[in-house]
């Protein structure tokens, strides 16, 4: 025991209160002695430094990406439109080789006395109605193929091709320029104005149906 006791609350002043209240706030609290407090500008300076720092590592280094960026090539408008029908003739051929191919093969030759070969053939290089017709809603009968009929049996009928528009105007140019094919390219829009065209018919197309809407299309023949 010291020699002087310790006084309670009751016994103390306000002021003695407050003096020992204060003791003991400071007590509490992290000692500051060799402590520098950075002005807040510093921070401030700091923060602005790690964005264009983080900025330019992020440009110089393809935004943190893998490859390196593709460089940018101003295409002149022939380049545009021959990169267009490029990529058309590429999704065409994607959407032949699910949906055609196992008939007609990749080579565009047919399978002899089952299916009709589209390489040379009018029904594919002549009218583009004609071939998209037969997509939109398929083809049952007999039709002659560069000198040979086909469709004898029903097994090989066509049924139609549950494509959109835009899938038909794809690879019908596709079949169009394949091969030793060479007409013209099939829009979305002439494929809307097939589809409407055919709205009334309520079943397959028949080849001699078809040769009495496109007559010009065997005048050769």
């Amino acid at each position: 025991m010291t020699d002087k006791k310790k006084r309670t609350d009751s016994s103390m002043t306000d002021q003695e209160l407050v003096e020992a209240h204060a003791s003991l706030n400071r007590e509490k609290h992290p000692p500051t002695v060799g402590f520098l407090y950075a002005p807040l500008i510093f921070v401030f300076v700091f923060g602005c430094l790690i964005f264009v720092c983080s900025i330019q590592l992020a440009h110089t280094t393809n935004n943190f990406q893998l490859h390196p960026p593709k460089e940018v090539v101003d295409l002149t408008p022939e380049e545009k439109e021959a990169l267009r029908i490029e990529r058309k003739v590429e999704s065409g051929k994607k959407i032949f080789a699910a949906q055609c191919a196992s008939c007609h093969q990749d080579n565009g030759q047919g399978i002899p006395g089952q299916f009709p070969p589209l390489d040379g053939s009018k029904w594919v290089t002549s009218d583009p109605g004609l071939i998209s017709k037969i997509i939109i809603m398929g083809l049952k009968g007999e039709i002659e193929v560069k000198g040979v009929t086909y469709g004898s049996n029903p097994a090989q009928n066509m049924v139609a091709v549950p494509i959109n528009d835009r899938e038909i105007a794809n690879v019908v140019t596709y079949v169009r320029q394949a091969w030793g094919n060479e007409a013209a390219e099939v829009s979305e829009e002439e494929v809307s104005t097939f589809r409407a065209e055919s709205s009334e018919q309520s079943e397959q197309w028949t080849g001699e149906k078809l040769r009495e809407m496109y007559p010009s299309a065997f005048s050769t023949e």
